[in-house]
């Protein structure tokens, strides 16, 4: 068993650290010992266990024990540790002693040394608090690249490791799969028929035509992605005059690209109400041209199809009663149980996780970038935001439309694939949920970004070790991965047990780190407990 001191830091952001780093814990007292306790900025005199991890960037008794200095350094930050750099957003601490290798160009950021009796691993930063941060705030664009929370949950994996502690561990990695996709599409638009004479169609024909020959020449298109868009824009009249099916059909093209990997529909609730944004002003362009209740038979032919049909919304993130008007919208045409939601153009600020659990929201999939892509939490982990009782976050990663669009990052198909191909990489090792997002008129003329989602969605299953899932059994599993619960029924023994999980969900893993070597790695359904013995 694990002891955790943490001093200041509220109970939601400890309890979510260890439901996404999923090992035996509990809060520290002195009348039982550990293999180890974490500190966290809280004295550690009264408690024994056989070694210590101490966090913090401010001195503590410990240090001045054993006589080590401390240089404080301002944040942000970046720390080098094993292969890769991470940035430390609040303060650091520069350590002197012998480290084991996380580093500041200025010096070194952990150290080992005995004070008091005590064997301890001292690491100079406030890990709860880089934590919040991360799941509350968020990462800068200019570090979306880089999972900085599994590189925390990484580095305390190891440390623990290193002291010689023995646990095991629920893994985010379902057994079968190295790692969770959902692929999810928002639908902005449904029909270029729905827009006649409007700024949708005229922006269409311009880049049908001056755009698509631009890009032709400077090298971005094929010849043959030209000649659709020329043939698609000589199309119109027959397209509106109904002799020729409709340009923009998202659910029949995301059912033949998709196939049975699962699609998940983030649809508008109401036509022409473009919101309020956070600068408290109207966008007229961010009103849609459809609604839920016109498409009804074409949602119930995709959900009868195995697609999950959720809320793209439009002032939930503010408004919680807005919020329950966009889920009935939906309610009126799916009997789903639970729906989940993600904001048109991406709108979210402190409270709006709150909002979307009072109004009846099962998940959100907001968080993450317009302009980039990446790890916006720091991690591709479901977890559940502060102030919330129910709702979870899907976090996204991968949009093409940060992708793609020219002044956003505005990359060539295979540049935008190459990009990608370090996210999944992530996946595969460390598991999580890839969410990607393709919008509605993506694989259509103008568009035509079919290529590089064909390129993308071969990169994630190769290998064959990806689960694809709708984004509500995703967040379902990760749900039913947070109630198990792992106790240690005398010392070295332990039981992981907890609910069955629900149908057509998979099972999970536990893994088993004994000192040296690892154990194998035991399969978890619910059914019966699972016993283990360090």
């Amino acid at each position: 068993m694990i002891g955790v001191a943490a001093e200041g830091s509220s109970s939601w952001v400890v309890e979510e650290f260890f439901e996404l780093f999923k090992i035996p814990w509990e809060r520290a007292v002195t009348t039982r010992k550990y293999a180890a306790v974490l500190s966290a900025g809280r004295p550690i005199d009264h408690f024994d266990a056989d070694s210590f991890i101490l966090f913090g960037s401010s001195p503590c008794g410990e240090d001045r024990l054993a006589g080590v200095g401390i240089a404080e350094v301002g944040g942000p930050s970046v720390v080098s540790w094993r292969d890769t750099e991470f940035p430390v957003y609040g303060k650091l601490a520069l350590l002197q002693g012998s480290g084991g290798g996380l580093r500041h160009r200025n010096g070194a950021v952990d150290c080992q040394y005995q004070a008091g009796g005590r064997s301890i691993h001292r690491v100079g930063y406030d890990l709860f608090s880089e934590v919040e941060q991360l799941l509350s705030e968020g990462q800068p664009e200019a570090w979306a690249s880089v999972p900085t929370l599994d590189w925390h949950i990484a580095l305390v994996r190891a440390l623990l490791r290193a002291a010689g502690a023995e646990f095991i561990e629920i893994p985010p990695k379902p057994v079968g799969a190295a790692f969770i996709c959902c692929l999810t599409h928002d639908i902005d638009f449904c029909g270029i028929k729905r827009h006649r004479f409007d700024r949708t169609l005229a922006g269409f024909v311009v880049r049908a035509s001056v755009f698509t020959i631009s890009d032709l020449v400077r090298g971005r298109r094929t010849l043959g992605e030209a000649i659709q868009n020329l043939a698609a824009l000589l199309s119109l009249p027959l397209v509106f005059l109904n002799l020729l099916p409709d340009l923009w059909n998202p659910f029949r093209d995301y059912a033949r690209a998709d196939g049975d990997r699962g699609s998940t529909f983030f649809l508008v609730p109401f036509k022409h109400t473009p919101g309020v944004g956070p600068d408290g002003v109207q966008h007229p362009s961010r009103g849609v041209g459809y609604q839920i209740s016109e498409i009804s038979d074409l949602l119930l032919t995709a959900s009868a199809g195995g697609a999950e049909l959720a809320v793209h919304g439009i002032d939930a993130w503010r408004d919680e009663e807005a919020g329950r008007a966009e889920l009935a919208a939906l309610r009126s045409v799916t009997a789903q149980a639970d729906a989940g939601v993600r904001m048109h153009w991406l709108y979210f600020d402190p409270g709006s996780a709150a909002r979307l659990d009072d109004a009846g929201f099962a998940y959100d999939s907001t968080f993450g970038y317009n302009g980039t892509v990446g790890y916006r939490a720091g991690t591709s982990q479901v977890f559940r935001p502060s102030g919330v009782e129910r709702l979870l976050e899907l976090p996204l990663l991968i949009m093409d439309s940060a992708l793609l669009f020219p002044g956003r990052m505005g990359l060539s198909a295979a540049d935008a694939v190459r990009r990608c191909e370090r996210i999944v990489e992530h996946a595969r090792k460390w598991g999580g949920t890839l969410v990607v997002n393709w919008h509605d008129r993506s694989l259509a003329p103008e568009r035509l970004w079919r290529r590089s989602y064909q390129q993308l969605v071969a990169e994630i299953e190769k290998g064959g070790d990806t689960w694809f899932a709708t984004a509500r059994d995703a967040v379902g599993w990760f749900r039913w991965r947070r109630s198990i619960r792992i106790t240690e029924e005398q010392p070295g023994t332990f039981t992981v047990s907890g609910p069955c999980a629900s149908d057509g969900l998979p099972a999970a893993r536990v893994a088993v780190h004994r000192s040296g070597s690892d154990g194998p790695e035991l399969k978890f359904t619910g059914e019966t407990p699972v016993t283990v013995q360090l």
